[in-house]
């Protein structure tokens, strides 16, 4: 960039000296006054101004001090050029603003050195103030990541909790969503007391956020009551109601635990104090530590009340439902003795809340009233991806006015969808990624995560189809409906809402859905186990990739293959075959972490890509999926056929450039586990040393059997030193035509191999022909010791990529083997078995192996060298 120099000075001969002087180097602006000065300054936006101190229109001074003001000067070096000696002036220069006084007697070569001087300092400035920008950029992007991350965990914390605790409720299999509404209850009521009560001080966000996460888990003790005494149908006798009551101290220890070893689990502390004393009562003469009054924890004494009135309201095995009325008037007779008279009261309060929450679950209930057990409900694995839609269409319903979900509740279900209320966005989200519903209807306007994140996310958001988002809002205005379709909102329904608009909006919707999952199902899913296919993984992974490589965040992937899965299509048919597929998708999928990616590659391969997961730890869940797949069977035939699969794991490396490199490291380590015997899970960090292999039965009519990798190599080997420059070792590749070598450290030891690729991208730059190959060799070199059996070796090669490995003794390398080498020392072995049968010859030194070709090498480099003379550049010598 050419710098911009404004000079402004009355005199003719000052202007024509200053222009002859500076025009060589700078783009040069002249001004003969104060307001020739102020018509072109804006315009011309100089970097630096040369200005004379007496001009004949005004004060050099005010001038400068009038630039300052300007925006367009903010950053310019201001020089003061003039003849003044007076200190007084000088000084009022400065303080005008001024950078530096240059007399005009100065010497032409000192003028030019402080002109250059202050435009590196601007430029400093200049970098200074970008940096500073990229910094804060680069600032909100972290807190935008942590933001998101420990929303990521708390959600997936949140679920895990809920998951525990329905380990308790899946087996009293007559109290249906009991800690869904007792949440909600709880909740109802601590927002009543932090709004109006004497406890307002001690209820605070974080309060209502622990007593949220932490009231289902009040009864997560009855994991540890038998289900002789759990579900007995009648009244427990006195032995029996004491075993009942040790499900709160069970459950307080075991979340007391938990608690200790969570440092960020602090609602797990709650948790316990709920789960031991929810059954105290307010006069002392509950249980099991017999706490009375204040004594009781406050979350304790609001998840009583929450959950007593649940317990009135519903129906057990030993009583039939209480009417949210009379359950009304046994809490309110209850309150001093058995209930905190002030909790009591703030149920008082929002009764009718808590009524509407009861009754709508009575509704819900009322066509399954003849059922006598319900089935216990499990998390179910990630299958929906291959299941069809449901006949009913589900639509998610986000909105915090608890009558408007009721209307829309009524609305929806009457026109034949299945709905599901939320006021909670967060929860909401969960809702989306698990269920995955046709439809979300959202509220724009909520008070956590408003609308315009509902959107943003679902559009983000890893789903199996199109969803199609509607939003709902009072305010109708131009710029929230642009918010709103730019977040990508699919409709904009104006509050109050039509029934019958909506609806009909909802039905044109389902074409525009329709149309969406077509092409969507075709080409994103396998259609024989539902499972994403390499093209829609290509596109998730893209965003992962570069934010693994920006923020240095480890990324490893699996490739499995299903251990003899021709021989299973060939002997037990194709059906088999399918069935097998399936199994092993849903083992992998269902296994797998929510922010993990899984598709079928082709056949019987699949591919599990583990975001922020280095090699260690995807190997560890490749383990734990090894050992579930080798537990499974397929029936065929009334016999059970036992399934096996072999795992390649690898992690992405400042060497590994692309998905399909790390995918092909992956490859390359499942060829080593299927050759040591299929079963199992290698690593490609761990396929360079020679692995033992497993004591199979040798095939003894195989000439490579007999031999060893010392027998079948060629040697001597010529080796590059690390510290070699990139000069050097192109004299060696061409003295020695060979297009690659293994580099070795200064003790002679193996520690990378130079190919002519990397030496490509190394020479590319004149200016580094003379640094050191170290950084441009590639360290994850293939070797295996001499006394290696060949046949292993041999095999490598014939699935591996690479065409040659190095053979080591003591870590120095000692020979190479390649394909075209193994070739012909079998044809050595069988030219000379007629002669000498029992003798297995070693192999020759041979010229042909160390004569492979580097002529694309040679064009590339002429190639280069060509341009950078002919053209020059800033590395041309």
């Amino acid at each position: 960039m050419q710098h911009r120099i404004l000079v402004v000075d009355d005199s003719p001969l000052t202007q024509y000296e200053l222009r002859e002087l500076l025009e060589t180097s700078f783009e040069v602006a002249i001004a003969g006054s104060v307001q020739e000065c102020a018509e072109i300054v804006d315009q011309f936006q100089p970097h630096l101004i040369l200005l004379d101190l007496h001009l004949p229109d005004g004060s050099g001074a005010h001038l400068c001090e009038d630039l300052r003001r300007r925006k367009s000067c903010q950053l310019t070096q201001i020089l003061v050029f003039s003849s003044t000696s007076d200190p007084a002036k000088r000084l009022a220069v400065f303080n005008s603003g001024a950078v530096d006084f240059i007399p005009k007697n100065i010497n032409r070569s000192e003028l030019l050195a402080k002109i250059r001087v202050h435009l590196q300092l601007q430029d400093a400035i200049h970098r200074a103030e970008d940096a500073e920008d990229k910094l804060q950029e680069y600032s909100h992007e972290l807190e935008r990541i942590v933001d998101s991350r420990a929303q990521a965990i708390e959600a997936t914390q949140d679920v895990a909790v809920f998951a525990l605790a329905k380990l308790a409720d899946s087996r009293d299999t007559e109290t249906g969503e009991h800690l869904v509404r007792m949440r909600a209850y709880s909740q109802i009521l601590a927002e009543r007391l932090h709004e109006e009560s004497e406890y307002q001080d001690d209820i605070d966000e974080a309060f209502l956020s622990d007593l949220y996460r932490s009231s289902p888990l009040h009864d997560i003790g009855k994991v540890g009551i038998s289900d002789a005494i759990l579900l007995k149908p009648g009244r427990l006798t006195p032995e029996e109601y004491e075993e009942m009551k040790r499900h709160a101290e069970i459950g307080a220890r075991t979340l007391e635990e938990v608690a200790s070893s969570s440092p960020r689990g602090g609602f797990f502390r709650m948790a316990a104090l709920v789960a031991r004393h929810h059954h105290e009562r307010w006069d002392g003469t509950g249980y099991p530590s017999g706490l009375r009054g204040r004594a009781i924890p406050l979350c304790a004494r609001i998840v009583a009340v929450a959950d007593v009135f649940d317990a009135l309201t519903s129906k057990r095995v030993y009583k039939e439902a209480s009417t949210p009325h009379e359950a009304y008037e046994m809490i309110v007779s209850a309150s001093g003795n058995h209930f905190d008279p002030i909790v009591v009261k703030a149920f008082i309060e929002c009764f009718d809340k808590l009524k509407g929450i009861a009754e709508k679950k009575e509704k819900s209930s009322a066509s399954t009233s003849n059922r006598q057990l319900a089935a216990p409900r499990y998390r179910q694995t990630m299958e929906y991806s291959a299941s069809p839609m449901s006949t009913n269409p589900k639509v998610l319903v986000i909105e915090d006015d608890y009558a408007m979900g009721r209307m829309l509740n009524t609305w929806l279900t009457d026109a034949g969808y299945e709905v599901t209320i939320y006021t909670d966005a967060a929860s909401a989200l969960r809702f989306i990624q698990t269920a995955q519903p046709q439809y979300v209807i959202t509220d724009w306007f909520m008070p956590t995560i408003d609308g315009e994140t509902v959107c943003r996310w679902t559009r983000d958001a890893l789903l199996t189809h199109y969803v199609y988002t509607l939003v709902i809002s009072a305010d109708t205005s131009a710029e929230t409906r642009l918010r709103a379709f730019h977040a990508g909102a699919d409709d904009f329904l104006p509050k109050p809402i039509n029934r019958s608009e909506l609806l009909a909006r909802l039905h044109a919707a389902s074409r525009v859905v329709a149309l969406e999952n077509r092409p969507a199902g075709i080409s994103r899913n396998d259609p024989l186990t539902g499972l994403a296919t390499r093209r829609q993984l290509d596109e998730q992974l893209e965003r992962e990739w570069f934010r693994a490589v920006r923020y240095h965040l480890p990324l490893s992937c699996i490739v499995l293959d299903v251990d003899g899965f021709q021989e299973i299509n060939e002997t037990h048919g194709l059906e088999v075959g399918d069935e097998v597929i399936q199994r092993v998708a849903q083992q992998a999928e269902g296994h797998t972490r929510l922010t993990d990616y899984v598709c079928r590659l082709d056949g019987d391969r699949f591919l599990i890509a583990m975001v922020e997961s280095n090699e260690h730890q995807a190997a560890r869940f490749a383990e734990r999926l090894r050992k579930m797949i080798a537990g499974t069977a397929v029936a065929t035939k009334g016999l059970g056929l036992n399934l096996t699969a072999s795992f390649g794991v690898a992690q992405a490396h400042a060497d590994t450039t692309n998905l399909d490199k790390l995918i092909q490291l992956a490859e390359e380590a499942l060829i080593v586990a299927k050759q040591l015997g299929r079963n199992r899970v290698v690593c490609r960090s761990s396929t360079s040393p020679a692995t033992e292999p497993p004591d199979t039965p040798r095939n003894w009519t195989s000439p490579l059997t007999l031999a060893t990798a010392h027998d079948v190599m060629t040697s001597p080997i010529v080796a590059v030193q690390e510290s070699d420059t990139a000069r050097t070792a192109l004299q060696f590749l061409l003295r020695y035509r060979i297009n690659s070598a293994p580099v070795v450290d200064h003790d002679g030891r193996l520690c990378g191999v130079l190919s002519e690729k990397d030496l490509m991208s190394h020479m590319a730059d004149v200016s580094r022909w003379d640094h050191p190959i170290r950084s441009s060799m590639s360290s994850d070199v293939v070797f295996f010791q001499e006394e290696e059996s060949a046949e292993r070796i041999y095999n490598f090669l014939m699935r591996a990529s690479i065409r040659r490995v190095i053979v080591v003794r003591d870590g120095r390398p000692t020979g190479v083997i390649s394909r075209g080498s193994l070739l012909r020392w079998l044809t050595n072995f069988e030219a000379s078995k007629t002669e000498t049968p029992d003798y297995v010859p070693a192999a020759e030194p041979s010229e042909a192996d160390l004569a492979e070709s580097v002529s694309n090498l040679l064009k590339e480099l002429e190639k280069s060298i060509t341009l950078e003379l002919a053209y020059g550049g800033p590395n041309s010598r």
